[in-house]
C-alpha cells in the first residue's frame, strides 16, 4: 500500500512538473545589469546592449513577434548575439535568418559564431548565412574587429570565433580537446590595442580568464545554457561539456578590471532556467 501510494505521489508529480517545464522553456524572462567602468570613454556611458544567445532555432510565438518586442521595448544601442543561433538538431536557417532581419532593424546586430554553426553547417550554408546576415546590415566579427564612434571618442568590438578542439566534450574532441591559452587568443584577434576600451564576444564564457589576461574591459558570451538545471541558490549545475558546477553560467563576473556577461540563452531543454534576454547598461565610472 505505502509502495503504491509514493508511485502514485511520484507520478502526480511528474504529471504537474512535467507541463509546467514546457510552458517555462518559452517563458522568456530580460535580465537587466549595470557595469561601470573608469576605462569607458564618457560619450559611451548610458550605452544600451541587448545581448542574445543560444537560440538553436527556437521560435517564439508567431515569428519571434514576443522576442522581436521584447528586444525593442529595451531601446538598445546595439545587439550582440553570441553564437549557437543555428543547431544541427533545427537545421532550417529561415526562422533565424528572418528574426535577424527583425533585430537590424531596432539596432546594428554584431555577431560571433558558436561550435554549432561551424561544426553543424556545411559550407554552402555557412556562407548562405553569413551573405544573408551581410545584406541585412548585421556584422559578423568572427575573428575580427569593428570600431565604433561618437563625439570624437571610440570603442573596439571584437569577435573571437576558434575551431572545435578548443570546445570540451565537442564531437570527435570529447577527450582530446585543447585548453585555449594567451597565446592562441593572440594568433586569433592579434595583441589587444592599449588605451581603446574593448568589448568582446566570445561564445564561450569557461576562457574568462584568458580574455581578461588578453585585457579585454568587458565580455559576452553564452554556452553554458545558464546550468541546464538551475536549482535554488546554487544555480545551474551542468555544461555541455557534462561537467558539474561550471564556473560561468550566468549573469555578471569580474576578473581585475575585466567583466564577463554570461547569458543563459534562448533554446534547447531547461529545467527552472526560463530563456533569457540580457540587457546590459554601460556607464563611465568617475
Amino acid at each position: 500500500m505505502q509502495r503504491r501510494t509514493s508511485m502514485l505521489t511520484a507520478s502526480f508529480l511528474i504529471g504537474g512538473t512535467v507541463p509546467h517545464i514546457f510552458r517555462e522553456m518559452s517563458r522568456l524572462e530580460v535580465s537587466h545589469y549595470k557595469i561601470s567602468s573608469p576605462l569607458l570613454p564618457e560619450n559611451f556611458s548610458g550605452m544600451n546592449i541587448v545581448h542574445l544567445s543560444d537560440l538553436h532555432n527556437k521560435v517564439f510565438g508567431k515569428d519571434n513577434r514576443p522576442l522581436t518586442a521584447l528586444v525593442a521595448g529595451e531601446k538598445p544601442d546595439l545587439i550582440f548575439m553570441t553564437g549557437d543561433m543555428i543547431s544541427h538538431d533545427a537545421p532550417n536557417t529561415l526562422d533565424f535568418l528572418k528574426l535577424a532581419e527583425k533585430l537590424t532593424k531596432i539596432a546594428p546586430v554584431y555577431y560571433v559564431n558558436g561550435n554549432h554553426e561551424l561544426s553543424d553547417l556545411d559550407s554552402d550554408t555557412f556562407s548562405y548565412v553569413t551573405r544573408k546576415l551581410a545584406s541585412y546590415g548585421a556584422v559578423c566579427l568572427d575573428n575580427d574587429y569593428a570600431d565604433i564612434e561618437r563625439g570624437g571618442s571610440r570603442i573596439r568590438l571584437c569577435g573571437l570565433c576558434y575551431s572545435a578542439e578548443y570546445y570540451r566534450g565537442v564531437r570527435e574532441y570529447k577527450r582530446g580537446w585543447k585548453a585555449f591559452m594567451l597565446t592562441d587568443m593572440i594568433n586569433y584577434l592579434g595583441i589587444k590595442e592599449p588605451d581603446v576600451y574593448t568589448i568582446l564576444l566570445a561564445h564561450n564564457p569557461l576562457d574568462f580568464d584568458v580574455h581578461a589576461e588578453w585585457g579585454a574591459d568587458i565580455s559576452f558570451g553564452g554556452h553554458v545554457h545558464g546550468g541546464l538545471v538551475r536549482l535554488p541558490v546554487i544555480n545551474g549545475i551542468l555544461s555541455p561539456e557534462r561537467r558539474l558546477m561550471p564556473k560561468y553560467k550566468e549573469g555578471v563576473y569580474r576578473a581585475g578590471n575585466s567583466f564577463l556577461i554570461t547569458s543563459r540563452g534562448l533554446g534547447r531543454f531547461r529545467i527552472h532556467n526560463p530563456p533569457e534576454i540580457v540587457s546590459v547598461r554601460l556607464f563611465t565610472e568617475k
